[in-house]
């Protein structure tokens, strides 16, 4: 983002301001003022020469017919409105994007309201300069140019009153992160405007997408998960378990498994040891410890929920959900607290002998136990 003082020199070279709109007015003022020249230079009368140019052209009774002519000239007064109304919306720009490195958000709204104030006096200037109160071809002339207008710009006037909406609504602002799916976008808003938004994505790129796509398209802001506003983050997770690895316990089993227990973790801080009896499925106990001990880990919320269930079993397996918010909410912080809580579900699986269930690569295969035989099975003896 550039700073304030790289703002205001872009504004001095605003392509609007520099390239179309003070040419067009040194234009028109040149052509009336040769028109004035040559209105002195040569008489109406008998089209001679008059040879005494300096004194007719200061003489101050033919300067205040050229002044009067100028104001009377339609033309003029539309480009002087156009040029001071641009003018205007240069500085409102500029100074939006100033205060979009401030992060002042009334002053950025304000802006952008004054912008179209802006559109709407030149609006009005041009009924004002032609007229329209009287039945005019001008009329005509202006509503056909107004509905060609409102058909070509038809996105922009979605975006300024999508704009509007999201504005006062307070559903966008700057440094808010945002996610628009199906769009690629992802990152944190860095500019907003009448009719679109600047995003800087997490891979470092930059997207800019219309005002009025949010609008009408879903899109989530997370800006109050990012400032501690909500119960965390959220983990939402699913582990495919192999069904053949589940079994009830015997009373050796569970002997092993307490012990084992007691030595990896401090389960029983929280969970009744007599909780765990033979004749339990193990998936059952795992499902039930693993529970506990997200419950007391230090940076899981047990609001609004917090969720370890079994789904319907599928052609691989059974699937376990671990539904849980993770208080740190930060990208870097909720990533490592994930990474871990996984990586300590993989190594409990031992502890109750379970297994999670893959696809059989190459390596599967190649050390499988089965073995092709010349004799054929006897599956009757």
């Amino acid at each position: 983002m550039p700073f304030p003082s790289q703002l205001w020199r872009n504004f001095f070279t605003r392509k609007s301001i520099i390239f179309v709109l003070l040419p067009l007015f040194a234009l028109l003022l040149i052509s009336l003022l040769l028109d004035y020249v040559l209105s002195i230079m040569i008489e109406p009368q008998d089209m001679s020469f008059d040879y005494n140019i300096l004194n007719n052209l200061f003489n101050l009774k033919n300067l205040s017919s050229f002044f009067k002519t100028l104001n009377n000239s339609p033309l003029f007064k539309i480009s002087f409105v156009t040029t001071i109304v641009s003018f205007g919306i240069a500085l409102c720009r500029t100074l939006t994007d100033i205060y979009s490195v401030k992060r002042k958000e009334a002053a950025i709204t304000l802006c952008q309201i004054l912008i179209l104030v802006l559109i709407g006096v030149w609006i009005l200037a041009l009924f004002m300069i032609f007229d329209l109160r009287e039945d005019t071809t001008n009329k005509a002339i202006l509503g056909g140019i107004g509905f060609l207008l409102a058909l070509i710009f038809q996105d922009t006037i979605k975006g300024v009153v999508s704009f509007i909406h999201l504005r006062f609504n307070h559903q966008l602002h700057i440094d808010d992160w945002i996610q628009v799916p199906g769009k690629g976008v992802d990152g944190e808003v860095r500019h907003v405007s009448l009719t679109n938004v600047t995003i800087s994505n997490w891979d470092t790129t930059t997207s800019c997408i219309p005002t009025s796509m949010l609008y009408s398209e879903h899109f989530i802001n997370l800006k109050n998960m990012m400032d501690g506003k909500t119960f965390g983050r959220r983990m939402y997770m699913t582990f495919i378990f192999d069904t053949n690895w589940m079994h009830p316990l015997s009373d050796d089993e569970v002997s092993k498994l307490i012990v084992r227990l007691r030595k990896e973790s401090d389960v029983f801080d929280y969970m009744p040891e007599n909780e765990i009896k033979a004749g339990q499925i193990n998936a059952q106990l795992f499902r039930l410890y693993l529970y506990h001990w997200l419950m007391n880990h230090p940076h899981i919320s047990q609001q609004p929920r917090l969720i370890v269930r079994w789904r319907e079993h599928q052609e691989n397996g059974m699937p376990l959900q671990v539904y849980a918010f993770i208080t740190d909410s930060s990208l870097a912080s909720f990533e490592w607290q994930q990474s871990q809580i996984i990586e300590h579900i993989i190594k409990s699986l031992r502890w109750f002998g379970l297994r999670l269930y893959q696809n059989p690569s190459s390596f599967d295969v190649s050390n499988s136990n089965i073995f092709l035989t010349k004799s054929p099975a006897n599956y009757v003896d």
